[in-house]
């Protein structure tokens, strides 16, 4: 769900409001719910399957991990949680949903079964995850390769400072002492910025750690962010009791309102989220739905460190300022998957200073593609009586969205086509009372998703996006992706972007910039070879209940600029 939605083509490409589906109702709360004193309501219940992951309370995991000890507890859902400096000898199995991410991590993981001298085995189930079926279809990559070096930037600003704490923790830094690649002077402002914050006591031309708090307890093994949103969750009585954090960046997203947050396999219904306090607070509830975020992405060039060309476009990295804001979420059936409808939230935007690396077309490459028909992120050009037909639908609609009703106010209604501009020979036919109506732009926004078409464009960045942490020692989620048909990094051409979700970055898109060739041929390999007809998850991603996937166009893209030579 790291991944955005892939961008649409115009306003008016969308789905008749007929098929729009009702938006459930959340508010099933569970009524026998007891908040304890101290751990989560469910934290005591004697099952012998139970979750694990690190945003649980440390009480609460100590407990599962003992009940795995004592035999109380056989079988574990985990994230990669559970690896870290954990040894319990007595599992047998390892099943993996889903690729980690890494051969490291894939070794790690299927580790954890078989410390003792008994027979044990380790299972991958591969997901319909792009980066899945790649290796599926190529387990020799697996197999044949050794685990990947790991890639960190320890100058990264916030990582230095957390080691300058700890360091000072253990010995006093003399005044005039570099450490590792940073240069006494440097670190001298470093260690001043310590001193004003009242980590750190000058003395004698020495800094010796003041803080009453152990600095290595501070360090989070999940983020870089070291601001945490505490989970509350709440009774009929309204009492509250936490039963885990998340942290701050990820908590727009995470614990949003009305997002559905899991907790040990209960679902909670997010009711507040205070970013000035840290607190999110929820309430238990029964729901046969989960949530996904709807956000909105802008980025902006600060400084381009390196750029080459490339075939068929040019390749470069430096550093960006992304913008990004969660404007809603959707909601999806738990078995089905399928979308059971959408709502806005209303959440301030958040800016992330880090570097990126992107892929701008070359414009003979876009003009080849809009020769061939095969280039569908111009936008519609909707004929000179647009205008009139536009004004006489919101009129005969009574200037009111004809979903849920709402009168224009500030601004004007949209005005949608029920069948897709793009799908008619003349404007004129399209362009038809018939086929127009007047909708807010919320209930617009929801039914644009059903006929959504995916362009070329999103496909290939969302097969990039998914291949790039098969070439990166990282998580899927610490990489962010972006499509942009006119991007301000590129002089308004069409480029994708990668971005890393920590900020000022830890070298991943140098790294990206690097292996531009490798990550374009098995990106072709991967849309090439998928047995699918027009998308589909596993490689350039699902269109829209009615519309087109766009494997077509991405194949034609990736033949230019991706296909081995």
């Amino acid at each position: 769900m790291t991944t955005p939605p892939p961008p649409t083509n115009h306003p008016s490409s969308s789905q008749s409001p007929s098929l729009q589906s009702p938006i459930p109702n959340p508010q099933s709360p569970i009524t026998n719910y007891q908040s304890p004193n101290l751990q989560s309501p469910i934290s005591n219940l004697p099952s012998p399957i139970r979750a694990y992951r690190s945003g649980y309370l440390p009480r609460q995991r100590r407990d599962i991990e003992q009940g795995l000890r004592s035999g109380d507890v056989k079988t574990v859902v985990a994230t990669s949680a559970l690896e870290l400096g954990i040894d319990i000898g007595q599992m047998s199995a390892a099943v993996l949903v889903g690729y980690p991410g890494t051969i490291a991590g894939t070794w790690q993981q299927a580790g954890r079964a078989g410390r003792q001298d008994e027979p044990s085995v380790a299972i991958l189930i591969t997901s319909a995850n792009p980066l899945d079926q790649f290796l599926a279809h190529h387990p020799d990559y697996f197999f044949e390769r050794t685990p990947e070096q790991a890639l960190i930037d320890p100058d990264n600003l916030l990582i230095l400072l957390q080691h300058l704490r700890c360091a000072a923790f253990e010995l006093p830094f003399p005044a005039n002492e570099p450490f590792g690649r940073v240069a006494s002077d440097v670190l001298a402002e470093f260690l001043a910025y310590l001193h004003q914050s009242g980590e750190l006591h000058h003395s004698h031309d020495q800094y010796y750690w003041m803080a009453e708090h152990y600095p290595a307890q501070q360090v989070s093994l999940r983020t870089a962010s070291p601001s945490r949103v505490t989970l509350q969750a709440g009774d009929e009585d309204d009492t509250w009791a936490t039963i885990g954090e998340v942290d701050v960046a990820s908590a727009d997203w995470m614990v949003h309102p009305d997002a559905i947050y899991l907790h040990e396999g209960q679902s909670f219904l997010v009711e507040t989220l205070d970013l000035e306090q840290n607190v999110a607070r929820l309430r238990p509830v029964r729901v046969d739905y989960y949530t996904e975020p709807l956000r909105e992405t802008t980025v902006q060039l600060i400084d381009r460190i390196n750029h080459a060309p490339a075939t068929g476009a040019t390749k470069s990295h430096g550093e960006i300022l992304v913008t990004t804001q969660v404007i809603g979420y959707r909601m999806l059936s738990w078995f089905h998957h399928e979308r059971l409808g959408e709502d806005e939230v209303t959440l301030p935007p958040s800016e992330l200073q880090t570097s990126g690396y992107w892929l701008t077309l070359a414009p003979e490459t876009v003009q080849a593609l809009r020769d061939a028909g095969l280039w569908s992120n111009d936008p519609n050009n909707y004929g000179p009586n647009w205008p009139r037909q536009r004004n006489q639908a919101r009129a005969r609609d009574g200037y009111r969205c004809q979903l849920c009703g709402l009168p224009e106010q500030d601004h004007q209604h949209d005005v949608h086509h029920k069948i897709p501009f793009r799908q008619f020979d003349s404007y004129e036919t399209a362009n038809r009372l018939s086929n127009l109506v007047t909708l807010c732009r919320t209930c617009h926004r929801r039914a644009e998703t059903a006929v959504r078409t995916r362009s070329g464009l999103s496909g290939l960045a969302d097969a990039l996006g998914h291949l790039a942490p098969l070439f990166l020692m990282c998580d899927s989620h610490d990489l962010g992706l972006h499509a942009d048909p006119q991007s301000p990094l590129a002089e308004g051409q069409p480029t994708i972007i990668i971005f890393e979700r920590v900020p000022a970055g830890l070298g991943f898109s140098r790294r990206l910039f690097d292996l531009h060739t490798d990550l374009l041929h098995h990106a072709y390999d991967l849309v090439a070879t998928c047995p699918c007809a027009d998308g589909c998850p596993s490689c350039v991603g699902p269109a829209g209940e009615e519309g087109m996937g766009g494997k077509r166009e991405t194949l034609a893209i990736l033949e230019i600029v991706g296909q081995r030579s």
